[in-house]
């Protein structure tokens, strides 16, 4: 398989040895890493046509690096004659036939200009390479060069709209006791059997929750109901307002069940798309009959219009 090098012209002002020899430097480091480049450095001898290597190196080149120091800059707006003025004179030409492009690549090294780049460059994206940014920008670069993203666009999910309403056989809804129609509020459920079950909201935004004691201080819920999608530990989070995305996939995500203790809060998402967060404020254990003596009490928002932020709401 042949491999594809990007070619690139570097464009710089000899202002002293060591400044030539910083260039060189960048452009072997580049080679090393599979970019062609032209450098007069290494390209260009004794007796041959400097203009001719500017012009060929300039036209076949797939980008073109402008290396701004100030010097450079001074002689580039002066419209001075010599490399820098020969190259900026090539370079605006071909920029002007190629507006939109991103040929031209700006690197800002040994510059305290209040305007550290060449008029001819305009207000296109620059690196600085000093010593603090030096890997940083080196990373965007050869990224930029090979044509990869050094931050690649993220995957796009599913909108949160975009679940179904369905109509499924729920588990009958009890008359009053054990249901809050309710957006938010506090709940005390009474636990005398091995679970105890509590409706919160209605119609679409309907949440069938359901709860086991696991001890003084903690407890269980579920995930098994027909009405509940998603079940999460909001790992780090310790107020309902706390969360901005429910649907952060920095979020243990629970199976059927979730251990919690007091303080501790959880994420719901119903069939319908909508998210519900609850927080267990108090588990009380006092016997291991089937009585009305263990309770867990907990508070709940649910977030309107599919919201995934409770920030607001609560």
């Amino acid at each position: 398989m042949s491999i594809v090098r990007p070619k690139l012209f570097v464009s710089y002002s000899h202002d002293s040895e060591q400044h030539k020899e910083w260039v060189e430097k960048l452009a072997t480091r580049l080679v090393r890493n599979g970019v062609d480049v032209f450098l007069d450095q290494w390209d260009v001898g004794l007796g041959d046509d400097l203009t001719l290597f500017m012009e060929q190196g300039l036209t076949e080149a797939d980008r073109v690096m402008v290396i701004c120091t100030e010097p450079y800059i001074q002689k580039a707006n002066a419209h001075r004659s010599g490399g820098v003025g020969y190259e900026k004179m090539i370079i605006s030409a071909q920029i002007m036939n190629q507006l939109g492009d991103n040929r031209v690549i700006p690197i800002i090294v040994n510059n305290s200009l209040s305007n550290p780049v060449p008029t001819f460059v305009g207000s296109r994206l620059r690196l600085y390479f000093d010593d603090k940014n030096y890997e940083q920008s080196y990373a965007a670069l050869i990224h930029d060069l090979h044509g990869k993203k050094l931050k690649a666009r993220p995957p796009a999910g599913d909108s949160p709209f975009s679940r179904q309403p369905t109509t499924p056989e729920l588990a009958p809804m009890p008359d009053g006791t054990n249901h809050s129609p309710a957006l938010k509020g506090r709940v005390k459920l009474p636990l005398p059997g091995v679970t105890g079950k509590y409706w919160l909201g209605s119609g679409e935004m309907l949440f069938e929750v359901s709860w086991s004691i696991g001890g003084h201080g903690h407890a269980y819920i579920y995930k098994r109901q027909p009405s509940i999608h998603s079940l999460c530990f909001a790992t780090d989070i310790k107020e309902i307002s706390q969360i901005t995305d429910a649907a952060s996939t920095s979020f243990f995500k629970s199976d059927e069940v979730e251990a919690v203790g007091t303080g501790d809060v959880v994420i719901m998402q119903n069939i319908q798309g909508y998210y519900l967060a609850v927080k267990l404020e108090e588990a009380l254990y006092r016997s291991r009959n089937a009585d009305d003596r263990n309770e867990v009490t907990f508070s709940y928002v649910i977030a309107p219009a599919k919201s995934t932020s409770f920030a607001s709401i609560v």
